[in-house]
């Protein structure tokens, strides 16, 4: 259903809000999406893997592979849930109170939709059917749909302006190079 209601945002159909629950209830359980993206974001890691070991010239079975994986699901535990803390935060401030509901819900929502093709050309890599230099191209074309897929459902969710759009999504951008930085730092 998530998904379904998520592609026909994607399509620009702004009455598929509907569909999603926007009650406190809702809201917590819009978390839970994450139990989808886990494994979309393992193929995605994956990829990673391998992109990695080419880079590095590390053979395989020095790889950390500990070290790899707990940064890889640390970081996307904290990423999943810092945005939502520091809008939260800032919402009133702001004046976006009355859109942080719908917002945190349709961002957890979409994100699997958001994955989706990310996690598909992490497999066909990982299956050897793409070359790194592909994948990374069209890891490139794909982050720029998705960062626009997010602009939208900020302005949906928030009704702000283009500029204050574009600011929310440099956030969550930026919050996530950082806490990725950070992780892998630590």
């Amino acid at each position: 259903m998530a998904v379904t209601a998520s592609w026909a945002l994607f399509r620009g159909d702004a009455r598929a809000i509907a569909a999603f629950d926007m009650s406190a209830s809702g809201f917590w359980r819009s978390f839970l999406a994450i139990v989808v993206l886990v494994p979309l974001f393992f193929l995605s890691c994956l990829s990673d893997r391998k992109l990695l070991l080419a880079d590095t010239g590390i053979p395989p079975e020095q790889f950390p592979e500990t070290l790899y994986w707990t940064t890889q699901y640390v970081t996307l535990g904290i990423d999943w849930l810092v945005l939502p803390a520091v809008l939260a935060v800032l919402a009133r401030p702001l004046g976006l109170s009355a859109g942080y509901v719908p917002f945190v819900v349709l961002r957890n929502w979409t994100s699997i939709l958001s994955a989706l093709p990310f996690a598909a050309l992490g497999l066909l890599h990982v299956l050897g059917l793409m070359s790194d230099q592909a994948l990374l191209l069209l890891n490139l074309v794909l982050l720029s749909v998705v960062l626009h897929f997010r602009y939208r459902i900020v302005r949906l969710a928030f009704g702000t302006p283009v500029s204050v759009s574009i600011g929310l999504v440099v956030l969550d951008f930026l919050l996530s190079i950082m806490i990725n930085a950070l992780v892998v730092r630590a």
